[in-house]
């Protein structure tokens, strides 16, 4: 689980995206930090391993501008634990043989390494390292991407056609030199919210990331699951994105989990985010969505999220004042000071 922003407009882009995923980093994310902008028709990246206070005092990536621009900030289960799998390279975004092109993601491409060998023979991948003999797996989708450019397709179209060839879990953000004022995000089921603004469009993972322009941009919404969203100035367009996958019609029961988390909290006294989750466990979140344990974990192997949902409610036991939030930090991935939301009891 990872957290995303993008934007396009004519505001600064570079605090306005930064300031967006430093919001959300606390949740998950934080292990690297990077963003892509289109500057006067020119695709520049800036990106480092670690959160966003210290990849801007590693990288120039304050420096960098323009009007359209995608930020990502990388939670990897294998990095937290093990520095190796959290390198410069591996961080998103990721940039096609071109240099044009430009994708961050959000989830996990269960075949990747399928992809990555037959890729491999004539494409660059940046993130490999040989230590531990792999790469990121997100890096798989700019080079198919970019085939399907190179055979006539349109972005749009040949987003659709990744669909079917990747399985796991999965949200595609794109931005391309070609058409410097378009963001592409393709979401099979991730967190996505969209603000609207008179002549400014922005994406993120979590509300949390809008903080900064909710005053300007207020038509905000969450779109369909399992849709092409098409950001311009201003403007979204949304069309199917797999018309072979059908949404799951998921209602969660937020009584039930709020009731849960408040008794993990009593229990542990203070606990993160990522672990309330995982204290849930599999029958707990089935109980809150109503549905059977084998169901559960049937939506979560195709790639489900859940996360907006559990957010929302946290959100809500805040504010009755069941519970209280702090930040700590922590090492994680090799890197000290990694923020991580916090909650105990209010």
């Amino acid at each position: 689980m990872c957290q995303l922003a993008a934007y396009v407009g004519d505001r600064p882009i570079t605090p306005l995206l930064l300031r967006a995923i430093q919001h959300q980093e606390p949740y998950y994310g934080a292990h690297a930090s990077g963003l892509g902008v289109i500057d006067e028709g020119v695709l520049r990246i800036e990106k480092d391993f670690g959160h966003v206070a210290r990849v801007k005092n590693t990288t120039k990536i304050e420096s960098l501008k323009g009007t359209t621009g995608i930020t990502h900030s990388r939670y990897n289960s294998r990095a937290k634990d093990d520095p190796r799998f959290n390198t410069k390279e591996m961080a998103h975004p990721f940039v096609d043989d071109s240099g044009t092109l430009a994708l961050m993601h959000n989830g996990g491409i269960g075949n990747y390494r399928e992809h990555w060998e037959r890729l491999k023979a004539n494409h660059e991948f940046r993130s490999y390292f040989a230590e531990v003999n792999d790469i990121t797996d997100s890096e798989v989708a700019v080079h198919m991407l970019s085939d399907a450019l190179k055979a006539g397709m349109t972005v749009e179209e040949g987003l659709r056609s990744l669909a079917p060839q990747l399985t796991g879990s999965f949200l595609l953000g794109v931005i391309t030199a070609e058409q410097p004022e378009t963001i592409w995000i393709a979401n099979w089921h991730q967190p996505c919210v969209v603000a609207l603004g008179d002549d400014e469009s922005m994406f993120c993972s979590s509300h949390i990331g809008l903080y900064d322009v909710r005053g300007d941009m207020n038509r905000v919404f969450e779109p369909p699951k399992n849709s092409i969203i098409r950001l311009t100035r201003g403007r979204v367009d949304i069309t199917p994105f797999d018309p072979s996958r059908v949404v799951p019609h998921l209602k969660l029961d937020r009584n039930e989990l709020a009731g849960q988390i408040l008794e993990i909290v009593k229990r542990v006294r203070e606990i993160d985010f990522r672990m309330i989750a995982r204290a849930i466990g599999s029958e707990g979140w089935a109980k809150a969505y109503g549905v059977s344990l084998e169901r559960m974990q049937g939506y979560r192997q195709a790639g489900v999220s859940i996360v907006n949902p559990y957010i929302e409610v946290v959100d809500m036991m805040l504010a009755d004042g069941l519970i209280k939030e702090r930040i700590d930090l922590r090492s994680e991935g090799g890197v000290p000071d990694t923020p991580r939301f916090s909650y105990s009891l209010a």
